[in-house]
């Protein structure tokens, strides 16, 4: 769908299962696991993030995504972009299918050089030590082995990239799933590609860590249903990048939060005026910018300037003097949880 309101151009009326930080409605307590299955559960989950207090500094600012905003504003992007927008209504996610996502896997490790090289480097080796144990014969598997690789390698890297560059609509589309500020609600995708629906207060937030195939660890911020253990990725940063997916939550908190505006980002400065609260809160004046900010901003000044001191208010906030307002909805929630 357009970056202009097109998705959706009516008011949005908020539903009594919306959610509201000023009026958390009390919910049923967790039930204790024990320290083993905690422990099993939850071994990678390190850090649950607070509920309902902002710091107001969103992530979705970059440089990039102020340019394709301006583009589209002035007429010069793309009139359809893959996908549904994120607009006033729904942040969209899980656009790619399990199956999918697979197969994009196994072809960015056939792909990319590093790891392509390493692979058959480890065959070339295995066939020199057979080959010399048990002669020349005992070489053929190796070569029909090397000869895939080649083959799969220079599919993936060539056809198969240039036919998804130009039609990724073939694998990118909407599934019914994401974030929903009108009705509070989150729907998603599981691995069993079945679709899992719940109200957004209802998940908890954890920072996860991962250690990726080449070796370097990363971080995800992901949303665990508190009652069912269901979750959802929503985020993933380098490790020396984990302060970002504070701002995440932060932005999406305050993007599910009908009690707040929403975030100031050039994704949906086209839809703040269909949006009641964050329509009262720009006529009054609370917004101290222009309704085309982010359309008419300075790139190479964000680039330079604005975006770096952004960032910087991010890696300096206390994030750890946020109190989690969810505890007392959750009256069990610090000794229950999973971190």
């Amino acid at each position: 769908m357009s970056g202009s309101a097109k998705q959706s151009d009516t008011l949005s009326r908020y539903a009594d299962s919306a959610f509201r930080s000023d009026a958390i409605p009390r919910q049923k307590p967790l039930e204790n696991p024990g320290g083993f299955l905690k422990a099993l559960e939850g071994g990678d989950l390190i850090e649950r993030l607070p509920w309902a207090q902002y710091a107001g500094l969103s992530i979705s600012l970059g440089a990039g995504s102020a340019g394709t905003h301006k583009k589209r504003a002035n007429g010069e992007g793309q009139e359809n972009l893959v996908g549904p927008a994120w607009n006033h209504q729904q942040k969209p996610k899980d656009l790619i299918k399990t199956r999918w996502q697979l197969l994009l896997m196994l072809a960015g490790a056939f792909a990319e050089y590093d790891l392509f090289g390493f692979f058959f480097v480890c065959n070339v080796l295995a066939a020199i030590i057979v080959g010399w144990l048990d002669g020349l014969a005992a070489l053929t598997p190796f070569l029909e082995i090397a000869a895939w690789m080649i083959g799969l390698h220079l599919f993936f890297r060539y056809p198969f990239t240039w036919f998804l560059e130009r039609n990724p609509e073939f694998i990118i589309k909407d599934l019914g799933c994401g974030f929903f500020r009108p009705t509070g609600m989150v729907k998603f995708r599981t691995w069993r590609e079945e679709t899992f629906e719940a109200p957004f207060i209802e998940f908890d937030p954890y920072i996860s860590y991962h250690v990726q195939p080449k070796g370097p660890v990363s971080y995800k911020l992901q949303l665990r249903h508190r009652y069912t253990g269901q979750q959802t990725a929503v985020a993933e940063v380098h490790s020396s990048s984990k302060v970002e997916l504070y701002a995440d939550w932060d932005e999406l908190q305050r993007y599910m939060d009908v009690s707040q505006p929403l975030p100031d980002i050039p994704a949906l400065e086209p839809y703040r005026h269909l949006d009641p609260t964050t329509a009262e809160y720009d006529a009054a004046g609370k917004r101290e910018r222009p309704a085309d900010y982010w359309a008419t901003l300075d790139l190479e000044w964000w680039e330079k300037e604005g975006y770096p001191a952004h960032m910087e208010k991010i890696r300096n906030f206390p994030w750890d003097s946020l109190e989690d307002q969810m505890q007392y909805s959750v009256l069990n929630l610090n000794e229950a949880a999973m971190a």
